[in-house]
């Protein structure tokens, strides 16, 4: 890969980390909805806890990603 796609690629990753911790931020705001369900008692939790878990995975492997591109870059 070029250094302009690695760039560009960094660049990408760190768009989508930002992304991604803005729905971080926010997660328990956007399942407010479904938390105010009485059908979804109790699951909307497991539920916040879950999709919590999966974006810092996310956020984290992103970020080990853009540290293996800078080094190749260097």
């Amino acid at each position: 890969m070029n250094i302009m796609g690695v760039d560009e690629a960094i660049k990408k990753l760190e768009v989508s980390n930002q992304g991604l911790k803005v729905i971080l931020e926010n997660l328990d705001e956007q399942l407010s909805d479904l938390r105010s369900d009485s059908r979804l008692e109790g699951l909307v939790d497991d539920l916040e806890n879950l999709f919590y878990a999966y974006l810092k995975t996310w956020v984290k492997n992103n970020s080990e990603i853009i540290d293996i591109l800078k080094k190749e870059k260097k």
